[in-house]
C-alpha cells in the first residue's frame, strides 16, 4: 500500500515523500531507519468511497485530458517518464489525479510497465484507453498514443459540453414548472380554500380536485416531500449505476424514435472512433473488434460486433461480416469493404467518426428543437389549468357580490 509521509530529517528540515509498504508500522520503521522523525503519515487510496459506497472519487475527464496532453508533450521533448510524472504532480492539487500519478510513479520505480497503473482503475480509465497505452508502450510509440488519446478525449469533452448546454434550457424549464406547481399547491391553494368556503359559492369540480390535492399534500407533506427526493434519487442511481437498470433505461429510450436515432448515431461514432484508434495503434483486428464491442455503449451493437468477430475468425472479410449485420447502415459496410481492399480501414473509420460527429450535432439540435416546444406546451397546460381553476371561482365570488349589491339598490325601505 502507498503512504505519503511528512517528517523532520536530522537537520530538523521538513521533508515529504512516499513509501510503498504493507502498514503504518512498516512506514514508521522505514522512517526510523533513515533517521527521520514522522509528523504525519497518510495512506494513499485512489478510489475513495463516498455516500453509501455508491460514488467513487475519480479523475475527471478534464484532468485526464490535461494528464495525457502534457505527458505526451514532455515525452516528445525527451523527458523520461518518471521525471514527467514528477513535473505533472506539482501541477495537480491533492486529489485523485495526484494520487494516481504517485501510484504510477511507484509502479515504474518497482519495474512495472506504465499501463499497469491504468489497469488497476477500470472504473476511471476505459478499456480502450488501457489497451492503447499498453500497445503504445510495447510498440515504443507511447508519446504518439498519448497524443491521440488527448485528441480523442478533447473531442469527447467538446461533445459532452454541447449535449449538456443543449439540454440545460429544457431542464431549467422543467425545474421552474415543478417549483411553480409546488408553490401554488403549498401556499396559494390553502388560502384560496378558506376564501372560497367563506364566500359560499359553488366551486367547480376541477377546482375542487386541485383543492383536495393541495389539502392532501399539506396534510402529508412530511411524508410526500422526502418521497419526492428519495424516489427520483433511487431511480437515477438504479438506472445509472446498475447494469440491469442501464439496459432497461436504454430499452425504454429506444422506444422513442428521435432518441433512438440519436443513440444509434452516438454508438456508431463511438464504434468508428474506437475501432479506428485500436487498429491504428497496431492491435490485431479481432482483438480490436472485441474491445470495441465492450465499449460501444449499446447492447444491440455489442451483440452485432461479437457476431462480426466470430465471422471474421471463420474467414469472412470485414466488409462481408458487417453486411451480415443489418443493424449497421449500408454506407458503413460499403466503406469498410472499400477500405479493406485498399488497406486503409483505420483511415475510413476516422473519416466515418468525423462524419458521425457532425450528424450527432445536427440531430442534437433537432432533438432539442422538438423537446423545448413540448415542455412549453406542457407547462402552459398545467399552469394555465391551475390559473383557470383559480380564476373561475373568484369570478363567481365577485359576480355574487355584484348581484347582491344590485339587489340591495333595488330594495325599498
Amino acid at each position: 500500500m502507498l503512504f505519503h509521509y511528512t517528517a523532520f530529517d536530522q537537520r530538523n528540515m521538513l521533508v515529504e515523500g512516499d513509501a510503498d509498504l504493507q502498514s503504518v508500522d512498516a512506514v514508521l520503521e522505514y522512517l526510523s531507519h533513515n533517521g527521520l522523525k514522522p509528523i504525519k503519515i497518510t495512506p494513499i487510496d485512489f478510489g475513495t468511497k463516498k455516500i453509501f459506497g455508491l460514488f467513487y472519487e475519480t479523475i475527471s475527464l478534464k484532468d485526464q485530458l490535461f494528464l495525457f496532453k502534457y505527458l505526451s508533450l514532455m515525452l516528445k521533448v525527451g523527458t523520461d517518464l518518471i521525471k514527467a510524472l514528477n513535473v505533472l504532480m506539482e501541477d495537480f492539487a491533492p486529489g485523485p489525479a495526484k494520487r494516481f500519478l504517485l501510484e504510477a510513479r511507484t509502479n515504474l520505480e518497482k519495474g512495472n510497465p506504465f499501463y499497469v497503473a491504468f489497469e488497476k482503475h477500470p472504473e476511471t480509465f476505459s478499456l480502450v484507453t488501457i489497451s492503447l497505452i499498453k500497445s503504445g508502450e510495447k510498440a515504443g510509440n507511447l508519446e504518439e498514443v498519448l497524443t491521440k488519446l488527448s485528441e480523442s478525449l478533447e473531442k469527447n469533452h467538446d461533445l459532452q459540453s454541447k449535449i449538456k448546454s443543449s439540454l440545460a434550457y429544457p431542464v431549467v424549464l422543467i425545474i421552474v414548472s415543478i417549483s411553480l406547481v409546488f408553490f401554488l399547491m403549498t401556499f396559494l391553494f390553502p388560502k384560496l380554500t378558506t376564501a372560497f368556503s367563506q364566500s359560499g359559492v359553488q366551486i367547480p369540480k376541477y377546482t375542487q380536485v386541485l383543492i383536495n390535492m393541495s389539502q392532501f399534500f399539506n396534510t402529508y407533506q412530511k411524508i410526500i416531500i422526502p418521497l419526492l427526493i428519495i424516489v427520483p434519487t433511487a431511480l437515477v442511481l438504479y438506472f445509472w449505476k446498475t447494469k440491469r437498470g442501464q439496459k432497461q433505461f436504454e430499452s425504454l429510450l429506444r422506444k422513442i424514435p428521435p432518441i433512438r436515432n440519436f443513440m444509434n448515431m452516438m454508438a456508431l461514432q463511438r464504434l468508428a472512433s474506437t475501432l479506428g484508434s485500436l487498429i491504428r495503434s497496431g492491435m490485431p483486428l479481432l482483438e480490436a473488434i472485441k474491445i470495441t464491442a465492450d465499449t460501444v455503449g449499446s447492447t444491440e451493437y455489442q451483440a452485432a460486433l461479437l457476431n462480426i468477430n466470430k465471422n471474421i475468425g471463420r474467414g469472412m472479410t470485414v466488409g462481408e461480416a458487417f453486411k451480415q449485420e443489418k443493424i449497421f447502415p449500408a454506407v458503413l459496410s460499403n466503406l469498410l469493404s472499400i477500405g479493406e481492399k485498399a488497406g486503409h480501414i483505420s483511415e475510413i473509420l476516422t473519416t466515418l467518426s468525423e462524419f458521425y460527429e457532425k450528424e450527432i450535432e445536427a440531430q442534437l439540435k433537432t432533438l432539442v428543437s422538438l423537446i423545448e416546444p413540448l415542455i412549453i406546451v406542457f407547462m402552459g397546460l398545467v399552469i394555465g389549468g391551475i390559473a383557470v381553476s383559480v380564476i373561475m371561482p373568484m369570478y363567481q365570488v365577485i359576480g355574487g357580490f355584484g348581484g347582491e349589491g344590485e339587489g340591495m339598490e333595488g330594495m325599498e325601505f
